[in-house]
């Protein structure tokens, strides 16, 4: 098959990603939590941190009680953290140190294959 410069990078890039997945210290998320996660940050990014009932009723990738497991999951292994605002009422998930490291390390992966 013969392949762009582009598509080589992809294909490097998915081949970091693969090992990058296979060690023990990389958490091992599935496609719906990996969506959750990256929504979550996206949010973040934009200074608009969202609630747990937004993504649960917003997000198609599953139902409700899928989309709960999932942040369970993701809060489980301290990917993500719940924040309150100022009365308590509302909780508003965050990334934690441990996720900005998950997004640091795919990040390195697509350093290494654009170079």
């Amino acid at each position: 098959m013969k392949t762009s410069p582009l598509q080589e990078a992809y294909f490097r890039f998915v081949r970091l990603l693969t090992t990058l997945e296979s060690s023990s210290a990389f958490p091992e998320l599935d496609d719906i939590e990996r969506s959750l996660l990256n929504t979550i940050a996206l949010r973040s990014l934009e200074g608009k941190p969202i609630l747990v009932g937004d993504i649960i009723f917003l997000n198609k990738a599953g139902s409700p009680a899928t989309l709960h497991r999932r942040l369970s999951k993701l809060l489980k292994a301290d990917l993500i953290r719940h924040g309150s605002d100022i009365d308590g009422r509302k909780k508003y998930l965050e990334l934690t140190p441990r996720a900005q490291d998950y997004f640091a390390k795919l990040g390195e992966c697509i350093q290494k294959a654009a170079g």
